[in-house]
């Protein structure tokens, strides 16, 4: 599942204001859930090498299970993952929404995103620069 709206900037971990209502929409489930686990993965754009990337990316992830775990989430329940630049966003109906030049099924990798213009590189790579969870368990403190 992708967090639509967790943003960081260029070359940042640092969570930005607007990405704090998607994360406690997920505090808010996994608190109805308390059996499952989850893992998250940040994504970076493709500027950079990919091992500054793989650490950047590490970094975003972590810092989105700090906020959980601030909010009360146990940390055991939270896996973070950084995959850098290898997993490029592939366009989904919500983001053509949000930007129109882009089509469903297009894979934001970095050949496509310099096809672009200036612009709409920025946006795409806004795109890629994300944070997405996937649940490893639902048995959690079952016995």
């Amino acid at each position: 599942v992708v967090l639509e709206n967790i943003f960081f900037d260029f070359d940042k971990d640092t969570l930005r204001p607007e990405s704090k209502e998607e994360l406690d929409g997920l505090i808010d489930l996994l608190n109805l859930n308390p059996n499952v686990t989850i893992e998250l993965s940040a994504h970076t754009d493709r500027k950079g090498a990919d091992e500054y990337n793989m650490k950047l990316s590490q970094r975003r992830a972590q810092s989105v299970v700090d906020y959980l775990i601030a909010a009360g989430i146990k940390k055991d329940r939270l896996t973070a993952v950084g995959k850098g630049k290898a997993e490029p966003k592939t366009v989904t109906k919500v983001i053509v929404k949000k930007y129109d030049f882009l089509k469903e099924g297009d894979i934001l990798t970095e050949q496509f995103i310099e096809q672009l213009t200036p612009e709409q590189q920025d946006m795409a790579d806004q795109v890629n620069r994300r944070t997405e969870f996937k649940v490893l368990s639902i048995t959690y403190n079952l016995e």
